[in-house]
């Protein structure tokens, strides 16, 4: 007949490493996910527009019709 204790000591431990290996895998997936946050955000900051294009609205000394203002392909790509 098999050992109740040793069989119950077997299930508990096969528990705890699921668990433990499950809780590994849960962090990883976490660190990754920040990771991959922190890249999209310094992405996004660096590739962000440092000048102002738009007009701001209609004023008395407004700039619409400006050639400053118009949209240039190639340095805005």
């Amino acid at each position: 007949m098999a050992d109740p204790f040793s069989a119950i000591l077997a299930f508990q431990q096969a528990i705890l490493e699921s668990w433990l290996s499950s809780t590994a895998m849960v962090m990883r997936s976490w660190e990754q996910l920040f990771e991959l946050n922190e890249r999209l955000v310094g992405q996004a900051d660096r590739l962000a527009r440092s000048r102002v294009e738009i007009d701001d609205g209609p004023t008395f000394t407004g700039k619409y019709g400006k050639r400053h203002l118009d949209i240039d392909p190639e340095r805005d790509v």
